[in-house]
């Protein structure tokens, strides 16, 4: 039996969160989340609006699953039309998404922008994928309908795309508009998550060190019991945790996570 659930969090750094993380179970269980850019203005908004397009689109899909590059632009387009519903600069929508659903055997994640994957196996092993920019700009699905803005980023360094994977290390330079679109076998991992950069700021505030990305999955995936609202529960015990031991989550924080029990 499959089990999904996510949980999100403010950042002790912020004052609003501009992560937010939605489920749903047609046509296909599914997750996603989104991580607003803080130096845009209500990018908190343009979180939920790219969450909520996503959970439409998907819901009234007749041909699903779409390619990595059809849905973004569909998902653009959509969210776009509602900000612009709404009044609200396109700018809104300067935030990452990260969309996990069910194909087959499989969980087939599509990464727009930045993030983190963590997977675990059968065996109990515990690996990460930390998708990450240089310049620390994600390529940002407003840039897709943006040509202005699309060569101004170009300008910026035009591959500045890093896949940290803990298993084979760091990847060469990725031009920023590579595809990110990853397959996890269900016949081999038990656990498949995605979740925002956050994950990769998490702070000791006594020893001013950050945990590793790999330390805090390991915290993250050792989730007992596949009751409901398992990720909600877990995260909220091991925060509290962490908190004891003087551990924060300097920025927002969202995770969804697909188990086989």
């Amino acid at each position: 039996m499959l089990h999904y659930d996510y949980y999100y969090t403010i950042g002790v750094t912020h004052q609003v969160c501009e992560d937010f993380a939605m489920q749903g179970d047609k046509p296909v269980p599914f997750l996603v989340l989104s991580d607003g850019c803080s130096s845009s203005e209500n990018t908190e908004i343009g979180a939920r609006i790219l969450t909520m397009a996503t959970k439409h689109l998907l819901e009234n899909a007749t041909d699903w699953p779409w390619n990595y590059s059809i849905f973004g632009r569909q998902l653009i387009n959509k969210a776009w039309q509602v900000a612009e519903e709404m009044q609200l600069p396109s700018s809104v929508l300067d935030a990452t998404v990260m969309l996990a659903f069910l194909y087959q055997d499989s969980i087939l994640v599509y990464v727009y922008g930045d993030g983190c994957l963590l997977f675990k196996d059968y065996s109990g092993n515990i690996n990460t994928i930390d998708i990450s920019f240089t310049h620390n700009a994600p390529y940002y699905l407003t840039y897709w309908n943006d040509d202005e803005r699309r060569e101004e980023y170009a300008k910026q360094e035009p591959s500045p795309l890093i896949l940290s994977n803990s298993m084979n290390g760091l990847s060469g330079p990725k031009p920023f508009q590579t595809p990110l679109s990853f397959c996890f076998s269900l016949k081999k991992f038990k656990m498949v998550a995605i979740a925002s950069d956050g994950m990769t700021q998490c702070i000791d505030i006594s020893q001013k060190t950050k945990l590793s990305l790999n330390e805090v999955a390991s915290n993250f995936l050792t989730i007992q019991e596949l009751n409901h609202e398992f990720v909600k529960h877990h995260l909220q015990s091991t925060l509290k945790q962490y908190a004891q031991q003087g551990i924060y989550p300097a920025d927002d924080l969202s995770i969804g996570v697909f188990a086989k029990a």
